[in-house]
């Protein structure tokens, strides 16, 4: 087994798939967490962080960037990418719509007065992100209701879940998100109240986001 190092601020955001990944297969490494006001310093370690992003994760001595090239890795190697091609391109889906997703948001976090936040919001929330949520909707009812994909938590159940957890329960939180979609929403809570990572989102540091 390699030796795993995993470089990230001290929060949830981008990091959290692979964290998550690490406690259910019980894997250790070492979780090197940073302040936002260590993170100038940080990045001029051109070796560590080569794009000056983060996170990053050390496989003995090489270097992983980008965080959805990170937590497809330790899916693959830890065994939470499906259990053959059909499911692995079915996890893909998934991950490439909430990526979808992400992309949508942006106009959240841009400076604007709160009438136009108020405004951007309520179309994110109503229109914008409408197709993708349906879709997710229907893709855990077809499932079954506790895994998106297969019989077991793969990648696509940690992703989603880290950011429906993020857009629900963090400074980040969207007011009536999951209104209209009683599958996701059921989806989040038996997974943060009875799945396998319960012990882990119990324990985890809490923070902001």
């Amino acid at each position: 087994m390699p030796n795993y190092k995993l470089f990230y601020f001290n929060g949830r955001g981008r990091a959290e798939p692979a964290r998550m990944i690490f406690a259910l297969a019980g894997c250790e490494y070492v979780d090197e967490r940073f302040t936002h006001e260590e993170w100038p310093q940080r990045k001029s370690d051109k070796e560590l962080f080569p794009i000056g992003q983060a996170p990053v994760l050390l496989v003995d001595d090489k270097v992983i960037p980008q965080s959805a090239a990170i937590s497809r890795y330790l899916a693959r190697e830890l065994n939470f990418y499906g259990a053959n091609s059909l499911e692995a391109a079915q996890i893909d889906v998934v991950l490439e719509t909430m990526a979808d997703i992400e992309d949508k948001m942006m106009p959240l976090y841009a400076d604007q007065d709160a009438a136009k936040k108020a405004e951007v919001l309520k179309a994110f929330v109503e229109i914008t992100s409408k197709p993708y949520f349906t879709y997710l909707e229907q893709l855990i009812e077809e499932a079954g209701g506790k895994h998106f994909v297969g019989n077991k938590v793969s990648l696509a159940d940690i992703h989603i879940f880290n950011m429906l957890d993020m857009m629900t329960n963090s400074k980040y939180k969207i007011e009536g998100l999951l209104d209209s979609y009683p599958q996701l929403r059921a989806f989040c809570k038996s997974f943060r109240d009875e799945g396998p990572l319960k012990s882990y989102l119990e324990s985890r540091p809490v923070t902001e986001a």
